[in-house]
């Protein structure tokens, strides 16, 4: 997934449970029924996005940046590398 960051290309290609757990995880309330979404339909998952306050977007962008540097074949082996390093073998077979 590494490339250029863009919200629709990173919510295209998380999937939909991992959006939920995410927002649920920062209590942040999206409105949107991530059960009901198809996966990598995105546009509503956008708009409720944009509509939070600007300072929580900038604080979840820079995460998601993260997150989105990190997929690469570089990123997920150091990510594995360290999950054998803190003998977290679960981490590794998910």
């Amino acid at each position: 997934m590494a490339g250029q960051y863009s919200h629709k290309h990173f919510f295209r290609h998380v999937p939909n449970h991992q959006l939920a757990e995410y927002f649920n995880a920062k209590t942040i309330e999206l409105n949107v029924d991530f059960s009901t979404l198809k996966e990598k339909e995105v546009d509503t998952v956008f708009i409720t996005f944009t509509a939070l306050p600007e300072e929580q977007q900038a604080t979840i962008e820079a995460e998601f940046q993260d997150i989105h540097a990190m997929a690469c074949e570089g990123g997920i082996t150091a990510l594995i590398d360290e999950a054998h390093f803190y003998d977290n073998q679960s981490f590794v077979e998910d």
